[in-house]
């Protein structure tokens, strides 16, 4: 079966070496047969560069989920054990105080996301406090249950959480996303800037449905600390999506009302049920450790 390949190969070779022989007596032959091999050499690389992409389309969830398999959330923070840290700086927040041109919100059939519109060079960001880059506001997402927020504190369980994603645009930081997490409990009239959104929920009430909200600064509802709060190593989860993350959990906790957890509870998921709850379940800290940051 190897005779007829063999053959070819050496017929091809000769006709090969032959137009060479031609080649060494023409400059235009010269000039063609470069042009052909400059073309068939950038058709390889073309080729092989593709290959390489698709390898690393294919590799690159199986490394996301190795990285995210150790570090689930959320967790329960135990005061005592969490290591204290001097900050090098306090954190910086810039542009929460600036009006955005627009604000979105969503109910994507497993919770409410929130996502503003503004000017390039006014999108709100989140640097200092050993940060390693500026970290620009992505969206926020929110966590219900009757007692069933995701994170809890010494055991304390909370009505609703406030979970806000930046991302850092710079190469090279140790970690891509950080996630500031603001935790509700159920006390008195309940809360005043999150009226906007909890009055406006019915509007979103079918799943992936949206609605702009008359524009507010997000300083009034994502209240900026620069110091004392805790920080691990966990994920992000809007239910579109799973991302490893650096978590910075808040310390002052907010007040919400009854009513107004309610009205998140009146939301209905893609399988057509209200979605009562959305929090995930507790996980262990395992070998991670939690930070509490002071300045």
């Amino acid at each position: 079966m190897l005779s007829p390949i063999i053959d070819f190969w050496l017929q091809f070779m000769q006709g090969f070496n032959l137009v060479m022989e031609y080649v060494q007596h023409s400059a235009i032959l010269k000039i063609l047969v470069s042009c052909i091999m400059s073309l068939a050499f950038l058709n390889i690389v073309r080729a092989g560069g593709l290959m390489i992409r698709k390898v690393a389309m294919a590799i690159a969830p199986k490394k996301q989920q190795r990285k995210l398999a150790p570090q689930p959330t959320p967790i329960n923070i135990v005061r005592s054990m969490a290591r204290k840290m001097e900050l090098g700086s306090l954190l910086d927040w810039k542009h929460y105080d600036d009006m955005p041109l627009a604000m979105l919100l969503e109910n994507n059939g497993s919770t409410v996301i929130l996502r503003i519109c503004c000017e390039p060079y006014l999108v709100p960001q989140l640097s200092g406090g050993d940060l390693p880059g500026e970290y620009h506001f992505v969206e926020a997402c929110f966590k219900w249950g009757p007692l069933r927020a995701e994170h809890s504190i010494d055991s304390m369980k909370f009505s609703l959480e406030m979970q806000v994603l930046h991302r850092c645009n710079q190469d090279h930081v140790p970690f891509e996303y950080v996630t500031v997490s603001y935790l509700f409990v159920i006390m008195g009239n309940g809360n005043g800037p999150l009226t906007t959104i909890t009055e406006n929920l019915r509007c979103i009430a079918r799943p992936d449905s949206q609605m702009e909200l008359p524009a507010f600064d997000l300083a009034s509802l994502m209240k900026p600390f620069d110091s004392n709060f805790y920080s691990y190593e966990g994920t992000y989860d809007n239910g579109a999506q799973v991302l490893p993350t650096k978590w910075l959990i808040c310390t002052y906790i907010f007040a919400i009302s009854s009513q107004q957890v309610s009205q998140f509870s009146t939301l209905c998921g893609r399988d057509g049920t209200s979605i009562h709850c959305n929090a995930r379940k507790e996980q262990p800290l395992g070998n991670r450790s939690v930070n509490f940051h002071i300045y």
